[in-house]
């Protein structure tokens, strides 16, 4: 898998998902890590969501993963709580914005069915920045 495969993959699944019910402004950095690495990020703003892939300088939280996780993720084959709780998803950053993602709603197509991103509180999930982050202007 390539960095714009993966990219492309998370715009077709993301980018016609649900986010009416989202009211804020977020912006979330995907940080892929191994096979297919490189920087994107995903923006909700005026209840739509924008994927890019470019690093995102006043973002309001930050993702570790894989490429595979992913496609994962994307296709149906594991959960956005699964990934989470298996550290496979690290989230970092502010998760009061970070929260507020659960409600997006999204068609998985493997599972012919429309699910929302998160079903468990996100607090529990999201990391604070490092002080390494901090210093770097993170």
């Amino acid at each position: 898998m390539t960095y714009e495969e993966i990219v492309e993959t998370a715009r077709s699944i993301f980018e016609n998902a649900d986010a009416r019910m989202i009211f804020d402004h977020i912006a979330v950095q995907v940080n892929v890590h191994g096979e297919g690495a490189g920087i994107f990020y995903m923006e909700v703003a005026d209840r739509g969501i924008c994927i890019e892939p470019y690093d995102y300088v006043d973002r309001d939280g930050m993702v570790d993963t894989d490429g595979q996780t992913i496609l994962d993720i994307c296709n149906g084959l594991i959960s956005l709580d699964e990934a989470i709780e298996s550290g496979r998803f690290v989230l970092y950053g502010n998760d009061e914005k970070l929260a507020k993602l659960r409600e997006i709603k999204y068609h998985n197509k493997r599972l012919k069915v429309n699910q929302k991103l998160v079903s468990k509180p996100m607090s529990k999930h999201v990391r604070k920045p490092s002080s390494r982050n901090r210093k770097e202007g993170v």
